[in-house]
């Protein structure tokens, strides 16, 4: 099932100067580069090592070489394998990504399309989320519409009226309706993948706490700070916000948590 590992991405902010030295000093042969990403290929003449300069790219990720990733997925339930994204289209073939008994997240792709001369770092625009159990599919076009009319931009809207007036008009014909934390997804890869209008500065400002606080705050999100998009909806971020009320003298809504959150990830 598993043929090799294909390739293996690297987060590189400072992308001109990594290109040059795994090209120049670690002495990889550079196959293709763009503004965001730079392909090697390494020393087995089949493996690439891919760099990203994407803020979003939250580290390593091994991605495994497979025949047929839509096949695997129609015979899931036979080979006994949990899905925990289905399968999508990149640049040269479908990705996907399966969890194992024991917690991991398999990163899976094909080679099933025809374009072998682009740049693909095998990420779908909502790679942002990997790993994280995709359900129901994003009506693009209609949150895109929904969103120019609540016109509140997307860092701005978790926890407020407007997103709960977004998440009633985007789901009313959906069945089954995908969960906040989905919807939350679905708007944030939009926003990834570059489709998502800009709808200028946010309205709210985050609240103003003391340096002991911020560093409370810190501690309770741990890891989780540099993977801030994931949190909004979510059983964990709840957690935070509770956690951080108990040692407020008055409770702070999840919104104005969500944007110290924000201020403190950048």
């Amino acid at each position: 099932m598993l043929l090799r590992i294909d390739r293996i991405l690297l987060k590189a902010e400072a992308l001109p100067s990594a290109v040059a030295y795994y090209r120049d000093v670690l002495g990889l042969k550079l196959l293709r580069q763009d503004r965001q990403a730079a392909a090697f290929l390494l020393a087995d003449g089949i493996t690439e090592l891919v760099l990203l300069a994407d803020p979003d790219q939250i580290g390593e990720e091994i991605f495994f070489l497979v025949e047929d990733v839509r096949n695997l997925y129609e015979r899931r339930e036979e080979l006994k394998l949990k899905f925990v994204q289905t399968p999508r289209a990149v640049a040269r073939g479908y990705r996907a990504a399966v969890k194992d008994p024991f917690g991991n997240v398999l990163q899976i792709l094909d080679r099933t399309g025809s374009d072998d001369t682009a740049l693909e770092d095998a990420a779908a625009p909502d790679a942002l989320f990997a790993g994280v159990p995709q359900h129901t599919p994003a009506k693009r076009e209609l949150l895109i519409e929904i969103y120019q009319k609540i016109g509140r931009t997307a860092d701005d809207l978790p926890y407020t009226p407007q997103f709960e007036k977004l998440y009633q008009s985007y789901t009313s014909s959906q069945n089954p309706k995908p969960t906040h934390e989905e919807v939350w997804r679905h708007l944030l890869n939009l926003r990834k993948s570059g489709k998502l209008p800009r709808l200028g500065e946010a309205r709210s400002q985050p609240p103003q706490v003391t340096p002991q606080d911020a560093q409370l705050l810190r501690e309770l999100l741990g890891r989780d700070i540099g993977k801030r998009d994931r949190l909004p909806y979510s059983a964990r971020f709840d957690k935070i916000v509770d956690g951080f009320n108990k040692t407020q003298p008055r409770p702070i809504s999840p919104h104005l948590v969500w944007r110290l959150v924000a201020k403190l990830a950048k």
